[in-house]
């Protein structure tokens, strides 16, 4: 069982205050441009390892690459809106999503035993990166799980998200309207334009929109962010991408709701959706393929992705097969 040591990267008096007043708090140098650097080199040596493979068939490829619809790229990071759910894949990743750096704050939060539901890379490409409207992370997350000991989604869940790049009002840096996670989930409607890259958003108030800021930080910057708190992301009008990556934890006493999806078409042979974090897993709530299991993409690098890399364990093949 992987535990964390919280004495080091733990949470200050004032980012506790920030997070509970705020929905959010900054550090804005957790991450050297080295370390950045490598991250987004790695992903991309995977989006070509992906693109190339001729292990994945193209629905597959679909689930994982997002094409960016406003450009004419046809390959590679300009050709892209996001990535889904690096971490199935990438154990290089998995180790990212674990670094104390992160990790030791959450832990204080939401507690010692952790789930990943969810991380996404986000591209926005200079002058084609699509905006977000104002949503909530939570009301998704409300439409997939539900509590088992009764708590709220938001009180059960955090998501981290890491600046890739220098990120400012130019090229479509985020948005936050401070202390709106203390609304709890809100309703969502659907986008009425097609130049959203989400279609479902909350329609705010003028006096919320005039409380909205932009957190413009710089490349290494970590947000933690209540995953109630309303934010948006604007189109990208520069000349230079502004990458992001965001991870979301989530308490170990989550369990699916009754009948969701378990995981996209052409994907259920893979690691599970969700990753283990730390700590427990508990009866009756959600499950994730052991680290052992899980698939590891990244020693394909540097050659063709193969059946072989794509396929998990026996064992875990006949636990999806029966819906566990």
């Amino acid at each position: 069982m992987a535990t964390v040591e919280p004495k080091t990267h733990g949470l200050t008096a004032e980012e506790r205050e920030k997070y509970a007043k705020d929905g959010f708090f900054i550090r804005p140098n957790a991450f050297g441009a080295d370390e950045i650097d490598a991250l987004r080199d790695r992903v991309e040596d995977l989006v070509e390892l992906i693109e190339t493979s001729e292990a994945l068939t193209e629905k597959q490829k679909q689930v994982i690459l997002k094409r960016n619809v406003r450009t004419d790229v046809t390959f590679g990071p300009a050709s892209l809106s996001s990535i889904w759910r690096l971490h199935m894949f990438s154990a290089w990743v998995r180790s990212h999503i674990r670094d104390p750096r992160r990790l030791n704050a959450v832990t204080e939060i939401v507690g010692p035993d952790l789930f990943c539901p969810n991380d996404l890379y986000f591209f926005k490409p200079p002058g084609t990166g699509r905006p977000i409207a104002w949503h909530q992370d939570s009301w998704y997350f409300r439409n997939t799980y539900i509590s088992s000991i009764g708590d709220a989604i938001q009180q059960a869940t955090i998501g981290t998200w890491l600046a890739l790049d220098d990120a400012d009002e130019e090229n479509g840096c985020l948005w936050v309207i401070p202390g709106s996670h203390l609304l709890g989930v809100v309703d969502h409607s659907q986008v009425e334009s097609d130049d959203y890259l989400l279609q479902k958003r909350v329609t705010v108030s003028d006096e919320m929109e005039e409380r909205a800021e932009p957190v413009e930080v710089p490349k290494g910057a970590l947000v933690f962010f209540n995953n109630a708190l309303l934010h948006r992301s604007t189109p990208n009008r520069s000349h230079r991408f502004r990458r992001a990556y965001i991870a979301h934890y989530m308490k170990a006493t989550i369990r699916h709701i009754k009948n969701r999806q378990w995981a996209p078409e052409g994907t259920q042979h893979w690691s599970t959706p969700e990753m283990y974090i730390c700590g427990r897993q508990l009866p009756g709530c959600v499950q994730t393929t052991p680290e052992k299991e899980s698939m590891d993409w990244d020693k394909a690098l540097g050659r063709t992705l193969t059946e072989r890399d794509i396929r998990i364990s026996a064992r875990r093949n006949e636990e999806v097969k029966n819906g566990r």
